[in-house]
Formats: C-alpha cells, sequence, structure tokens
C-alpha cells in the first residue's frame, strides 16, 4: 500500500477508459486484472447471447469499476489519514462542546390589589393616592 494519497478522481478516470485501469493505479493489480478479464468475459458471453446489448453493458461494467476504483480511493485515503494517530498512541482531538447558558427564571408578575381600606374611615375605595370618602392619604400595600 503506497503512502502517498490518491486521487480519487484519477481512479474514476482510469476506470472508465479501461475497465480495472483505476484499480492498478491503487496498487490492486490482482483486483485489476479480475476486473479487466472479468468484464471482458462477460461481454463476450452476452455478444453471442444477446448482441445489442454489448454496448450498454459494457458502458455499464466501465461505470461499476469507476465507482469501485473512486470509493476505494476515498476508503484509502481515510485508513492512511488515520494511520498515524493509530501507530503513534495519539487520540484525535475530544469534540468541543458548547453549552448554552440556562435561561433566565422568569420574574414574579407585580399584582396590585383592586380595593384598599383605608386605615382612617374604614370604607373600601379603589386604590388611589387618597380614600375617595375622607381624603386621607392611603397606603397601598405592595404584593410580594
Amino acid at each position: 500500500m503506497a503512502t502517498t494519497e490518491k486521487k480519487p478522481w484519477v481512479a474514476f478516470l482510469l476506470s472508465i477508459l479501461l475497465t480495472g485501469a483505476g484499480l492498478a493505479y491503487l496498487g490492486k493489480w490482482g483486483w485489476a486484472l479480475l476486473n479487466l478479464f472479468g468484464a471482458i468475459a462477460i461481454c463476450v458471453v452476452a455478444a453471442f447471447i444477446y448482441p445489442d446489448i454489448v454496448s450498454p453493458l459494457g458502458l455499464g461494467i466501465g461505470v461499476g469499476s469507476a465507482v469501485l476504483a473512486k470509493n476505494l480511493a476515498e476508503k484509502m485515503n481515510k485508513e492512511a489519514a488515520a494511520a498515524p494517530m493509530q501507530s503513534t498512541g495519539m487520540m484525535p482531538p475530544p469534540p468541543i462542546v458548547v453549552v448554552s447558558p440556562a435561561p433566565k427564571p422568569a420574574e414574579p408578575i407585580m399584582v396590585q390589589p383592586a380595593n384598599v381600606v383605608c386605615s382612617k374611615c374604614g370604607s373600601t375605595t379603589e386604590v388611589a393616592n387618597f380614600c375617595a370618602e375622607c381624603g386621607a392619604p392611603l397606603e397601598v400595600p405592595l404584593a410580594k
């Protein structure tokens, strides 16, 4: 296995041009030859049974080989990138977790009484600064 990173698009393009060439580019010579000779055998058999299907079948096999080579190149690149960390015993950096602050508790709603009792005359009146009956100043208790 080569230590340099292989380009997936090169493996794809080579396999489109010649079935199995992308696998050879990746260093998988056995699989490349098996892919090439398998594609030739399938096309030869198809030519005897259904001659009109050889062109679309060959195109499908070529595209399948190209996608296989591209995916294999991506997998090999991921494994090569992870190998130095495993060989040195290094762990990948931990993910960064951002914790949002807890929401502030809701502030209490202050409720004023609708009526108050005058301390001077004892009459019940609406909340105001002065009593409606005697005119004495009212002390409105604050609700908590």
